[in-house]
């Protein structure tokens, strides 16, 4: 089956650690062609309201919630 890609923004919040603030993410969407199927992935933390210290997080997006982790080296989700 055929599909398209393409990049999405859209708002979150991440949550960890005693801490709470929003964010845009980034997010690569696969749909299926013709369909209304469709599935998000590769989350890129774009910007957040608050400085966060290294650590692990909660990103919140719409009806899904999905691990991160906060580094040096900047965001990174922790599962697949």
């Amino acid at each position: 089956m055929a599909f398209t890609q393409h990049s999405m923004r859209m708002s979150g919040i991440l949550r960890g650690g005693g801490q709470t603030a929003n964010c845009t993410v980034s997010a690569l969407r696969v749909t299926l062609m013709g369909t209304r199927i469709f599935k998000d992935c590769l989350y890129t933390v774009l910007w957040v309201s608050e400085s966060m210290p290294d650590g692990d997080y909660k990103l919140s997006i719409d009806d899904k919630t999905i691990a991160m982790s906060h580094s040096k080296r900047g965001w990174h989700a922790t599962e697949a």
